[in-house]
């Protein structure tokens, strides 16, 4: 299935889904090691990342810069929060 690709603003028309979408461990030190990059590279050089998100109505893409990151949510800017176990990828360019 394509992802959807929608703005940071959209986030808040969209509901993440609560069971994790990653099954195996490798897949989810992956996308840990993903996102402690992509904080690093927002927050020294401001960079952008997609993120491949499930949510409710199916998947989404959402080019953002990541703030912070927590044990279960990263942060974007602007407030907005994405929970980790909703994340099925991480790219970073």
């Amino acid at each position: 299935m394509q992802a959807k690709t929608v703005t940071k603003e959209e986030l808040r028309n969209y509901h993440f889904v609560h069971h994790e979408v990653l099954h195996k461990h490798e897949d989810k030190h992956e996308r840990l090691t993903h996102l402690h990059e992509a904080v690093r590279l927002g927050n020294e050089h401001k960079a952008k990342v997609q993120l491949i998100c499930e949510t409710t109505d199916g998947t989404i893409l959402v080019e953002t810069t990541v703030w912070a990151l927590t044990d279960s949510h990263i942060e974007l800017k602007s407030g907005f929060d994405i929970p980790i176990r909703a994340i099925k990828e991480v790219v970073i360019f």
